[in-house]
């Protein structure tokens, strides 16, 4: 997996490449089924957390919630919106967590609105993805998310390659 961190006007960004053996239909589906989504995206939590509950409206103008619990009880709840989705090519979207995140709907979010870019590009029967994470409020926030997206990709290729 190639990895790239930079800081460029006040932006700061994490780039992740990774190959999936496995068309890219599939790959973007799943990020998009909510179901398929809920059985990879769960099996990458860390310390004991666990996904709670998946919501994915996948088009232009829909929303996304993914509830996770740490095994201390706290939860941190992720949202956003999507600004693009253009299958089986891209999906952007907005990325920010919930204040108390514990609900069973959409909350209050904290600043800031991060982006999520995906492109799934066809590499014959595999799948290059590219994710980009930009506008993040400090670089420990980046490094984190880099070692979550690394978990969840992990993940990713184990559900695809099935």
């Amino acid at each position: 997996m190639n990895t790239t961190a930079t800081i460029k006007e006040n932006n700061i960004k994490l780039q992740l490449t990774r190959v999936f053996d496995a068309p890219r239909e599939l790959v973007f589906q799943a990020w998009t089924d909510p179901n398929q989504f809920q059985q990879w995206f769960g099996a990458a939590g860390c310390d004991g957390s666990s996904l709670q509950s998946v919501k994915v409206d996948a088009r232009v103008g829909g929303k996304y919630r993914l509830q996770m619990r740490r095994a201390d009880g706290e939860f941190f709840t992720t949202v956003g919106v999507y600004r693009e989705v253009k299958p089986p090519e891209r999906l952007v979207f907005t990325w920010q967590f919930e204040k108390d995140g514990s609900g069973d709907e959409y909350g209050e979010v904290e600043p800031p609105e991060m982006l999520v870019t995906l492109e799934f590009k066809a590499r014959g029967k595999q799948t290059e993805l590219i994710l980009t994470h930009e506008k993040f409020a400090s670089v420990e926030s980046r490094d984190r998310h880099e070692q979550g997206w690394t978990r969840c990709l992990d993940s990713l290729a184990k559900f695809v390659g099935k």
